[in-house]
């Protein structure tokens, strides 16, 4: 099997010329380089290179995306053009736009280099892996190249790098974790990630043990929960996620007031100082940046062509295969410095990390997620306990929106298993969010 993506894409492109009316291929190699600790110690040290092909085909107005098998090109050409015709003419079939898209590339040489040889041995020793003590976690190089052409003349190519994790520092009975993500080996940024993962241990471990008061507090989050809340709120305003009724902005029109005039949350396709940036989406249109929600302020959906067309909207240039959905995130940073932040909290619950995000109902928005990790009692504007249990965020996204009083000027950039799409997140102080214990 070839591991070249353009001769990849090329190949099924060959193959489904003449089955299909229209055809959108992407071929996407990787290749990546995990080093895993567990307890302080490294556990992992793998690499590997795989080879995706993707294609969007339609016929008749029928529509399907299918996974291609790259060692079995025709054949798996043949059978995805042959399943289209068990589909019935889908709703939302609308003809391929004109491409319009850009390529961006932004390479590092050195994670290049240490995909294709396999050697991790610098990156154990710049973050001092051995030597953090109680530990877990993993830091990840990558190199992504892809190849995008389509039966709308759209043929394009990027590539680019990546260097991301997560750690997870251990004091006693006190945890405290962090991730970070970057386009290019950056050492600082992953130290610094790590160095507040301890520090939050540390701060934790020092404090004596408290229980949580049921009921609404104001919350402190850290940006690891931030950038989770984002994720949801920016999956939310896919124009798929409406018309599935799966979103709580089903009815809600641009120009409506949605949350506070502190909150903005933007798309950054072109910042290519994210690691999921494009210059065109899985349609070959123009990505551009843009406002989710401004100064509280919804801005409009997040559209390809076929919701745009069933919507009497305009593609955003955000198609994936199957709904539209943002490349990066950022959410806004604010007036409150790092040092500061616990003393306008006040008297509340300063929170840091989370995972297990669920919604009880798309429509509403209501939603559970789980602490873990260090979670501080504020009395005074200074922390006084460390929860001694895990708890339970159980609010609307909505509300918590509408909450928000202030963020920091400090960002940070996250992703990690509950962070999918890259986000640069600041703290946010929120003035009114239930709490109750996860047990309940």
């Amino acid at each position: 099997m070839t591991l070249d993506p353009r001769r990849a894409a090329e190949e099924a492109a060959r193959a489904l010329s003449g089955l299909v009316d229209e055809y959108m291929v992407a071929a996407i190699l990787k290749r990546e380089l995990m080093v895993k600790l567990a307890r302080g110690e490294v556990t992992v040290v793998q690499s590997w290179g795989e080879l995706e092909l993707w294609a969007y085909l339609a016929k008749d107005k029928r529509m399907g995306v299918y996974n291609l098998d790259p060692a079995r090109i025709k054949e798996e050409a043949s059978r995805a053009a042959s399943d289209l015709g068990v589909l019935g003419e889908s709703p939302l079939y609308a003809e391929l736009p004109q491409p319009s898209g850009s390529p961006l590339s932004r390479v590092d040489s050195r994670i290049a280099e240490a995909v294709e040889t396999g050697e991790a041995g610098f990156v154990i020793e710049d973050l001092e892996l051995t030597g953090l003590g109680d530990a877990a976690g993993m830091a990840r190089l990558g190199y992504y190249k892809a190849v995008l052409l389509g039966s709308n003349g759209a043929d394009y190519e990027s590539e680019r790098t990546k260097f991301d994790g997560y750690m997870r520092l251990f004091k006693g009975d006190a945890s405290g974790q962090w991730g970070w993500s970057s386009v290019s080996y950056d050492v600082a940024v992953a130290k610094r990630a790590i160095g507040m993962a301890s520090q939050l241990a540390e701060e934790c471990s020092r404090l004596p043990r408290a229980k949580l008061e049921p009921g609404h507090h104001r919350v402190l989050l850290g940006p690891m929960i931030v950038g989770n809340f984002a994720n949801y709120i920016a999956n939310s305003a896919s124009a798929g996620g409406v018309i599935f009724g799966m979103s709580f902005f089903v009815g809600v029109k641009p120009g409506d007031k949605v949350a506070s005039e502190r909150f903005t949350l933007m798309d950054r396709p072109r910042d290519e100082s994210l690691p999921n940036f494009s210059g065109f989406d899985l349609e070959g249109v123009a990505t551009r940046d843009k406002a989710i929600i401004e100064g509280g302020e919804f801005k409009g959906l997040l559209h390809n062509s076929k919701t745009a067309k069933l919507m009497g909207a305009e593609t955003t240039g955000n198609a994936g295969w199957i709904m539209p959905e943002a490349f990066n995130l950022e959410v806004a940073p604010g007036n409150l410095s790092t040092d500061d932040m616990l003393e306008a909290l006040g008297d509340g619950y300063y929170l840091t990390n989370n995972w297990y995000t669920r919604y009880q109902n798309y429509l509403e928005g209501t939603f559970s997620t789980v602490t873990r990790d260090a979670a501080f009692v504020v009395k005074g504007g200074k922390p006084v306990a460390c929860l001694g249990e895990r708890i339970r965020i159980a609010d609307s996204m909505p509300n918590l929106m509408k909450g928000v009083e202030d963020a920091t000027r400090e960002t940070w950039p996250i992703e990690w298993w509950e962070v999918r799409k890259p986000t640069r997140a600041p703290f946010l102080l929120i003035g009114k969010l239930r709490l109750t214990s996860a047990e309940i």
